[in-house]
This record gives C-alpha cells, sequence and structure tokens, in this order.
C-alpha cells in the first residue's frame, strides 16, 4: 500500500467465551485509532434473551467489564483509543451503564459512552403480521405467524451508520446491539475518513444508505465500502485471521501466545491484515484467504446491511512478514432488507452422554441406544437423537471413507419434549445402563437439568421498518447522572478521589499484570 494515511483497527475477540484478555494485549503492544469487539453470534442473542428474562440487567457480555476493569478502561483513557463493540446484545443500556461505572472508577469524568439501539424488531412483529405481510423461515419457508405467540427475541442485523453518527458526536465508546459484525469496522471507517461529517453537514439521516454519506471526492463509494466491509469481515474473527484455527496450524508459531489481528484501512478501500510484532501466530496470505471464506456464502455476493461484496476479484498479497494486502474488492447496493436473527421457544431438552471402550465398540454403543428408547418408549412427547462420535458421527459425507472400526465410542444423546417431565425421565435413564446394558460402559456424569429449549428464526424484514428505530443516547459522567443511577456513587468517587492523590489504583489483576509484562518483556520470535 503507498504511503500515506491509514487507520489502524484491532480485533480483540471473535465471539463472547473468546480469551477475555486479548484486547489488552493489543492496547499494551500497539497504537489504535480504534479497537473493535465481535461479541454475537446467532446463538450468542438467544442466551442473553433467556438471561434477560430472568434478570432485567443482563443480557449482554459480560466479559467486556472483566478486561475493562482488569486495566482496559485505563488503557483506552491513556491512549485515546476508541472502543467499538456489540457486547450490548440483548441490552446495551444495561452494558453502557456497567461502562460508565467503570470510567467512574478511574477518575474518567468526560468519558462520553454512546449505546445504539433499535435493532430489537420484536416490538414490531405484531404490527407487520397484522399488515399482512408474509414473513417466512429463510430457509424452511415456515411462516412466522405460526410461532409469533412464541418469540423470545428479534433482532435486525443493523449496519454502521448509528456508529459513525455516534463517533461523530463525540463518542470515545460505542455499545450497541445486533450490529453486523463487520460493520463495527465500517462504523470506525465512516467517521475516520469524514464521510459521518459529511453526512452531518448535509443533513443525512443515521438511516440513509452510508453510500450516500460519501464526500464528492469519493469516485465509488460502494467499492470502497465494500474493501472496508472485506477489512471488518477478515478481523472480526479474532486471532482466526492471524493463525487460530488454520489448515496450517502445524507450521503456525506460538498458538500458545497467539496475537490478534490489526487492520491497517487506506480510505480507497484497500487494507493490510497484520499482528503485533512478537507475538505468537502468522498472518499469510493462505490465512487470510481461508477467513475470506469464511461465512460468506456466494463470493460474489456477500450480504450486509451496509453493502453487498463481491470478493470474486479481490487480491491477496504478501508484501512483508505478517502483513497481507488486500485490494480490488467490489461492492453492490445494499438490500433492501435485513436479516432478523429471532429465537422462540420449543419445548425443553437436555443432553448426556456415555463412552463405550475396547472391542465391539459400535455393536455396543448401538444396543445401549436401544435400550434406551425402549425403556423411554412409553413418553409420547420424547424425541432422542443420537450420535456416536469416535464412528466417524463428526465427518462430513465426502470422507466417509476415512471410517474404521473405532476403540471407543462416546455415545451422545439429546432429547426434547414439549413437557419438563418427560426430559427429567430422560436424564434419570442415563446412569443405569452403566450396570443394566452391555458389558464395560462407562463415563457417565450426574444428571443433567432439564433446560428450555429456543429455537433460532431467521428471517428478512423491509430494511425501513428497522433503520428508522435506530436511537443514539450519549450518556457523560456527570455526578448528577450518576447519583440517578447509582446510590453508592458517592463512595465511587470519594475512591477516586483517592486515586488522583496517588493510591494505588488496584485495578490490573494479578494474571493480567503478569501477562502484560510477559508481553512487554518477550523477544520478537522468528519463524522456523
Amino acid at each position: 500500500m503507498p504511503a500515506g494515511s491509514f487507520t489502524r483497527i484491532g480485533g480483540g475477540g471473535g465471539f463472547w467465551g473468546d480469551q477475555v484478555f486479548a484486547p489488552i494485549d493489543l492496547l499494551v503492544g500497539e497504537e489504535l485509532d480504534y479497537l473493535t469487539m465481535d461479541y454475537l453470534a446467532e446463538v450468542t442473542m438467544s442466551i442473553m434473551a433467556k438471561q434477560k428474562v430472568r434478570d432485567e440487567n443482563k443480557g449482554w457480555a459480560t466479559d467486556l467489564v472483566d478486561w475493562l476493569k482488569a486495566g482496559g478502561i485505563s488503557l483506552l483513557h491513556e491512549k485515546k483509543t476508541r472502543l467499538v463493540t456489540n457486547a450490548g446484545g440483548g441490552n446495551p443500556l444495561a452494558c453502557a451503564e456497567a461502562v460508565l461505572a467503570l470510567a467512574c472508577e478511574i477518575g474518567w469524568s468526560d468519558c462520553r459512552i454512546a449505546m445504539v439501539n433499535g435493532d430489537d424488531v420484536l416490538p414490531l412483529v405484531e404490527d407487520v403480521l397484522s399488515g399482512g405481510s408474509l414473513v417466512d423461515h429463510m430457509s424452511t419457508g415456515q411462516p412466522l405467524s405460526e410461532i409469533a405467540g412464541d418469540l423470545v427475541s428479534a433482532n435486525a442485523y443493523v449496519g454502521s451508520g448509528a456508529i459513525a453518527r455516534a463517533l461523530e458526536n463525540g463518542a470515545d465508546i460505542v455499545v450497541t446491539g445486533r450490529v453486523a459484525d463487520a460493520s463495527l469496522i465500517v462504523g470506525s471507517m465512516l467517521h475516520s475518513e469524514g464521510w459521518a461529517k459529511h453526512a452531518l453537514e448535509e443533513g443525512m439521516e443515521i438511516f440513509t444508505p452510508v453510500s450516500e454519506w460519501a464526500p464528492k471526492s469519493v469516485k465509488k463509494p460502494l467499492d470502497v465500502l465494500a474493501g472496508w466491509t472485506l477489512a471488518g469481515h477478515l478481523i472480526e474473527c479474532g486471532a482466526q485471521v492471524s493463525g487460530g484455527n488454520s489448515s496450517d496450524w502445524e507450521i503456525v508459531p506460538d498458538l500458545a501466545e497467539l496475537g490478534y489481528p490489526i487492520a491497517e484501512i487506506n480510505g480507497d478501500g484497500r487494507c493490510i491484515i497484520t499482528k503485533s510484532e512478537g507475538t505468537g501466530g502468522r498472518v499469510s496470505r493462505r490465512i487470510v484467504a481461508e477467513q475470506m471464506l469464511y461465512e460468506i456464502g456466494d463470493p460474489q455476493a456477500y450480504m450486509t446491511p451496509d453493502v453487498v461484496v463481491d470478493i470474486s476479484n479481490t487480491t491477496l498479497k504478501e508484501v512483508s512478514k505478517d502483513r497481507v494486502l488486500v485490494s480490488k474488492t467490489k461492492g453492490k447496493p445494499a438490500p433492501p432488507t435485513l436479516k432478523v436473527s429471532a429465537s422462540y421457544r420449543d419445548g425443553w431438552f437436555a443432553a448426556s452422554d456415555l463412552v463405550i471402550p475396547g472391542p465391539d465398540a459400535i455393536s455396543r454403543a448401538e444396543k445401549t441406544d436401544s435400550i434406551l428408547k425402549e425403556r423411554l418408549s412409553d413418553l409420547s412427547g420424547l424425541e432422542i437423537y443420537t450420535e456416536y462420535f469416535g464412528a466417524g458421527a463428526s465427518l462430513p459425507i465426502g470422507l466417509a471413507h476415512l471410517k474404521k472400526e473405532p476403540t471407543e465410542i462416546l455415545i451422545r444423546w439429546a432429547a426434547k419434549s414439549p413437557m419438563r417431565s418427560e426430559i427429567i425421565e430422560f436424564t434419570r435413564a442415563i446412569a443405569p445402563l452403566v450396570l443394566t446394558g452391555p458389558a464395560g460402559v462407562a463415563g457417565y456424569s450426574a444428571r443433567m437439568r432439564p433446560r428450555e429449549q429456543l429455537r433460532f428464526f431467521p428471517f428478512l424484514l423491509e430494511r425501513e421498518l428497522v433503520e428508522l428505530r435506530v436511537t443514539i443516547t450519549m450518556m457523560q459522567t456527570l455526578r448528577t447522572r450518576l447519583q440517578e443511577m447509582d446510590p453508592l456513587i458517592d463512595t465511587v468517587l470519594t475512591r477516586i478521589q483517592k486515586i488522583a492523590d496517588g493510591e494505588p489504583e488496584g485495578l490490573w489483576r494479578r494474571r493480567v499484570a503478569r501477562r502484560v509484562m510477559k508481553r512487554l518483556q518477550k523477544p520478537t520470535t522468528t519463524d522456523k
């Protein structure tokens, strides 16, 4: 990439459950303009919906607070790195308030936190259906009307406009709900490259297609957006683009200290994918290509809320060690609809397993399965699904020839029923198989607790029904606002004063401190 200005954006995590303190490593080792954190997946939104039903303060990715409290909030403040994250999940307000409290603890009194919501379209479903709209499951064609009464959540994948507007309005930290993964990066670039400023000056709304936000000097805004989106797609899965989960795993160095990715993004849509020097992993053409093709469907039409991306002519070039240039990506206008990730109640479920070791493992596993199902055959609503791991159950059809007689089998059952009582009977029937079935059955665990099952239901919704509802609330750490939020805020402010007077901050956990010191002292790794 020719010399010139570019924006450095770190990808500090790929899902809720990724390495919690990875963003601290990025902040310690690098100078970043923005740090993006993707915490959401389709299953994650369902989990968050269940959490929020039980507790109105839950339903967001609490790992965010763990690393912020361990020193991340101080690093963001000191380095003036802006954080953009969809950790808000199903409850952006509760998440933003938790982050606000941490900013108070370190005395960041002018911290501006933006909360982006509006992706929750559950209140719209009844009106959409009563208005005669035909809304179906994207894959099966099942009408939404059949399960509408059991819906627990419905969140649209919204785009980057609200993020960019929040940053343009001065946000230091942006907390969102179900914003599309790559849009976290696109929103940052819209702000960095002046598109958001231009849109604000021209009086454009948040829901105006962001391709129209481009300054007049930008000749091909759709191609630029496509390039930015691809950059976001490459780093939104965290270290998967810097050597994790790679088919080259046997030659990727130091996976234990895997470095998380950085995208150096140019205003014309090109980018370089790299990682911190001295960290483990590798950024190569092959590894970047693997991530580029991950979860995109049609390579000529990767659908996002901001732009339809065509990577069929995209080029990848290794320009130096751990630096891959990505260019020539093309863009098409954004689709008229947005994908909605919904979930609905569908009875109860539980899972359990047993180990079948030794000769004839498959035969004994099949016999054990038949005994279990015969004993529970009087339960009319119970459905049991069986898998034999070790016998090729996880192999795709094309690799069926690799199956061979295993020396052990892990037999796994998953059961569902509209009645919780039937799931309880299923869980009670597993352990007795150890002494009342074929010889050598082992590895049983405690009875599983029945859990309410949420089933995924994706559908498309007209864009204008969603984007018009996106709102942003700017929250600043003023004493009066804080006292409304937390009756103990005076205690917090006293702690802040003590810190200001020289008392040790006490936010760094010992384990994180050790990781940071190791990161600073470690010599640069070399490929073997």
